[in-house]
């Protein structure tokens, strides 16, 4: 009991780690008040700088991971037109189903929003774009459905790791209940992605395109 005690637990803080070791490209993204910075005197290209490197850094690591340990289909190889469409058609049903369960339970990411659309109107407006749009969602599904959903596929059934990873990438990015529901339901459709392509590139162009549409939804709100 104690040994498997101790396993879960380790597993948790190795998840845990790693969770926060995508987020590491973030300290690019936003005014650095540390170093005095604000909208006026952004230093931009230590900014990217600082953005290119520790992404190089994050994607090698968890490249290094998922190809050592998980890897079961390929990222980008063999995928197709097809595929693509696919992914953006997906993309665009479950930002819909975000949107209306938002209405619904009249859940809000004012502050959220108003912050992102802050920092796309300043001098690191390009930055966040690329950092938000393009850089997270990559690595974020080379951790939830690259290493998370094939560890949790090695003990438990697919429909069961499918939703173990969800409610992780549900709970790591929503805000409050109708938030925490629209990003659970975009994971499954991600995950549905994945599984129905057998290419995890798929399920990061789906990502991508979710999260433009989010940013187009905000700025033109």
């Amino acid at each position: 009991m104690l040994i498997k005690l101790g396993k879960i637990l380790k597993y948790l803080f190795v998840g845990l780690g790693l969770f926060m070791f995508i987020q590491l490209p973030v300290l690019a993204d936003g005014y650095w008040d540390w170093w005095g910075e604000n909208h006026r005197n952004a230093n931009v290209l230590v900014h990217w700088l600082v953005l290119v490197g520790l992404t190089l850094v994050v994607l090698l690591g968890l490249l290094k991971i998922y190809r050592g340990n998980f890897q079961k289909t390929p990222i980008l190889k063999g995928m197709t037109w097809s595929m693509v469409g696919l992914a953006i058609v997906v993309a665009v049903i479950v930002v819909g189903i975000e949107m209306l369960l938002i209405a619904a339970l009249s859940a809000s990411k004012e502050a959220e929003s108003s912050e992102i659309v802050g920092l796309i109107h300043g001098p690191l407006g390009l930055l966040t774009l690329v950092s938000s749009n393009l850089i997270s969602p990559i690595l974020e599904e080379l951790l939830f459905r690259g290493v998370f959903q094939s560890f949790f596929a090695r003990y438990f059934k697919l429909v069961t790791a499918i939703i173990l990873t969800n409610v992780l990438f549900a709970l790591g990015h929503g805000y409050g209940l109708a938030g925490t529901l629209g990003t659970l339901i975009v994971g499954c459709g991600l995950s549905w992605l994945q599984i129905k392509t057998q290419r995890l590139g798929t399920a990061m162009i789906g990502h991508i395109s979710v999260n433009w549409l989010v940013t187009l939804i905000n700025v033109l709100g």
